[in-house]
């Protein structure tokens, strides 16, 4: 493998340094245009705007700059490869770091277009890469366009991997030493294009606008089903588009805003193993010769917003807006699949005798269709008065209101055989047309009032308070999908209102101070409490600070330094009783600092410390070797420090060197151990690891037009025996070496 890598980095080095040689060849024969020197009678401005255009190279009403970095990277990775491909996902070949392409006309002579900017960064042998275009004809139109994909890889060991503590009395599986149950190698494209016409026409001005999606890949799944759990590998894809249509506009005093826009989605994702041996966690209980299964969904979003802004008589702004949508969407699900030993859980079904197991599933089958819709109006309106010149005075009423409404029907269908010579017997059993319906209702009104006053140039503080209202309706009628049905006794219509109601209040505040003319401190508070949107639980407790001081002696040095707490409790409460001992606290701690210096320059420095802390409690209710713990707690730690350095330094007239340094180091939950036998019981969760980075690049500036980079990337990834059934530690070496061809760059 490293020779592999060494010899084929050789001849890529040797393929550059020949392109680059034929570069500078054939550039050395064409002369550059001289830039004039500008008129002394010239003004500041107008020089500084013929220095930029002269920065380009000329090409008739246009001068353009343009850069493009192409090379190669070699890659060796040693451990776990899927653990590195989950993390970084780097692949070896041919790159194209990056490039930008700027054309700009001479004194506004442009005719199609003013301006033209095109980068793009990632392509190749990475797992993303975007790629931008922006033209402009400032009286005219500006477009912007944007296209992104991103490779998803992720299989990993410690991701629904049950039973790390096996025990065969409970369970005969062990667990997975390579990869857990889920996995995904996904590919997703995103785009966003929109064309405004008369961009700069403060009168009115149109925006037209269009954004893909596009999603796809190969996934594992689980699936629990007959009395055992399986696992599947699923087809996953989706795709959307989405249309907008607006204007902006000016009636004297006042600015309008509408835009008007219509999405399309659908997805195909599917599972078509056919016949198959049995895919299954525990092959001694229920398994499966095949299974195929279909979820068409298909849906659409249409969505109006409308806003208005005015200031009146300079002292009384007021902007409003109304955002409405309509969502609806249909689905099916349609599963078939036979195999041994299964339980359909039907109450009641299959007869005794015989008895239920062993048997053939001959064909089993699911049907559910359904369809969905959620109308939404969210509108709010903001008042701010600048009462005097130093204090101002702001309050924002918003009220949302929003139903889903939603039903379903279900079919299903089974087909058992049992026993063997006289009493061998086939049962079927089928359901059709069992419904179910459910309503929810939503409408949340909330108020904030708060102030700012400006002290003087250096102080100033800001305070406010929020209070919120909301009331939940949930309705449901039908019957309960759960069973798969029911003949003893037979399925029955259930329905069911609840009602819920509750107020939150929320204090905040802050202030900004400047002790010296190069201090400056910013500190904000908020302790309030905050609701759930669909659950019927109790609000959240929360109290969170933020406090940064940024200090800078001088231009040379500069210090930044931060703090961020946060506390955030959940006391849970069912069915309108409160439990306090059934909920989730959680706290985290963030500090950040920074140094930043630059002696001469040729040579810069930067440099880091960051500390997260986190301590998260979980009342759960949870199974361990067969024994229920009621009120157990799951705990997750996190003691993370984060460590980096860079710096860039110009050797010499043609030489610059980047390094930089980065240090991961998480502690976890340190000696302390689970104890899931204990009573309550209590379950911990932590990653403790360590994952370094070093890199290093030089640039070589062979030519006024071209650098030659080289350069390596080095990680190192460590993790603790605690985080999953085996250790997913791995290095890998990144050299990398690319050409940089600049046109319009001057000495």
């Amino acid at each position: 493998m490293k020779s592999k890598t060494t010899s084929i980095l050789a001849s890529m080095v040797l393929s550059l340094l020949v392109l680059a040689s034929v570069t500078l060849v054939t550039m050395a024969q064409q002369p550059s245009p001289s830039p004039a020197p500008p008129s002394p009678k010239q003004s500041p401005e107008a020089r500084a705007t013929s220095s930029t255009v002269e920065a380009g190279e000329d090409s008739g009403d246009y001068t353009f700059i343009s850069s493009i970095e192409v090379g190669y990277r070699g890659l060796r990775v040693d451990g776990d490869l899927n653990k590195y491909q989950s993390d970084l996902n780097y692949k070896a070949g041919p790159r194209l770091f990056d490039s930008s392409f700027l054309m700009r006309a001479k004194d506004g002579k442009g005719g199609l277009f003013d301006t033209l900017l095109v980068t793009s960064t990632g392509w190749g042998a990475d797992p993303y890469g975007q790629l931008r275009i922006s033209v402009e004809n400032p009286k005219w139109y500006r477009f912007d366009g944007a296209y992104r994909r991103f490779k998803y890889f992720r299989f990993v060991n410690n991701l629904a991997n049950p039973n790390w503590v096996f025990s065969p009395a409970s369970f005969s599986v062990p667990p997975n030493p390579v990869t857990g149950e889920h996995g995904y190698d996904n590919r997703t494209q995103l785009g966003d294009f929109d064309l405004t016409l008369l961009p700069k026409n403060e009168t009115i001005r149109f925006n037209v606008g269009y954004s893909p999606e596009r999603y796809s890949g190969p996934a594992f799944t689980n699936y629990h089903a007959g009395g055992n759990d399986f696992n599947f590998l699923s087809q996953l894809s989706s795709r959307a588009d989405d249309f907008r249509l607006g204007a902006d506009a000016k009636l004297g005093p006042i600015d309008f805003s509408f835009l008007q826009g219509f999405r399309l989605f659908r997805d195909d994702s599917s599972i078509h193993l056919g016949p198959t041996s049995g895919i299954n966690l525990n092959p001694t209980a229920a398994g499966l010769t095949s299974f195929n299964r279909d979820e068409p969904a298909r849906g659409s979003v249409d969505y109006t917003r409308f806003s208005a802004h005015t200031l009146v008589a300079k002292k009384l702004d007021i902007t409003g807006r109304i955002v409405h949508s309509n969502a609806t969407s249909t689905f099916v699900l349609a599963e078939s699949f036979a195999g041994r030993n299964w339980n359909p859980r039907i109450t009641g079904w299959p007869p005794t005798p015989p008895a239920a197991t062993p048997n053939t599933l001959n064909l089993g089958q699911y049907n559910i269709t359904g369809n969905t819709r959620r109308p939404n109006t969210l509108g709010d309106i903001g008042l701010t008065l600048l009462a005097t010149d130093k204090l101002r005075i702001s309050n924002t009423f918003r009220v949302e209101d929003f139903e889903i409404d939603g039903s379903a029907v279900f079919s299903d269908f089974f087909s058992i055989t049992r026993g063997a010579g006289p009493t061998l017997r086939t049962d079927t059993v089928g359901f059709s047309n069992l419904d179910a319906n459910r309503i929810t209702k939503y409408r949340k009104y909330q108020n904030t009032l708060e102030g700012d006053y400006q002290f003087n140039a250096r102080y100033s503080i800001h305070f406010g308070y929020r209070y919120g209202s909301r009331r939940i309706e949930e309705s449901f009628d039908g019957f309960n999908f759960g069973s798969s049905g029911s003949l003893t006794p037979p399925a029955v219509r259930t329905s069911e209102t609840i009602v819920e109601q509750n107020h939150t209040n929320a204090f905040f505040g802050g202030f900004r101070a400047r002790p010296a003319k190069n201090w400056t401190i910013y500190f904000d508070a908020e302790h309030g409490t905050a609701d759930n949107v669909f659950t019927r639980i109790g609000n959240y407790d929360y109290t969170n600070i933020r406090a940064k001081s940024r200090y800078s002696p001088s231009k040379k040095v500069s210090f930044n330094l931060a703090v961020i707490t946060r506390n955030n409790s959940n006391p849970s409460e069912i069915a309108g009783v409160s439990l306090q001992d059934f909920g989730v606290d959680i706290r985290s701690r963030v500090f950040t600092s920074s140094l930043d210096l630059a002696p001469t320059s040729k040579v810069s420095f930067s440099a880091g410390y960051n500390y997260s802390w986190v301590n998260s409690d979980a009342v759960v209710d949870y199974f361990f070797n067969s024994v229920r713990h009621p009120i157990g707690h799951s705990l997750y730690f996190m003691r993370n420090n984060f460590f980096f350095v860079d710096t860039t330094a110009q050797l010499a007239p043609r030489f610059t060197l980047y390094a930089a340094y980065r240090i991961n180091q998480d502690n976890g939950q340190g000696s302390q151990l689970a104890d899931p036998t204990g009573t309550p019981g209590t379950l911990i969760n932590s990653y403790p690891m360590n994952f370094q980075s070093p890199e290093a690049r030089l640039a070589i500036k062979i030519h006024r037009r071209l650098d030659w980079n080289l350069g390596y990337q080095y990680y190192n990834y460590k993790e603790s025996v605690l985080v999953g059934p085996r250790p997913q530690n791995y290095r890998a070496h990144l050299p990398y070496t690319s050409l940089r061809l600049y046109i319009g760059r001057r000495e």
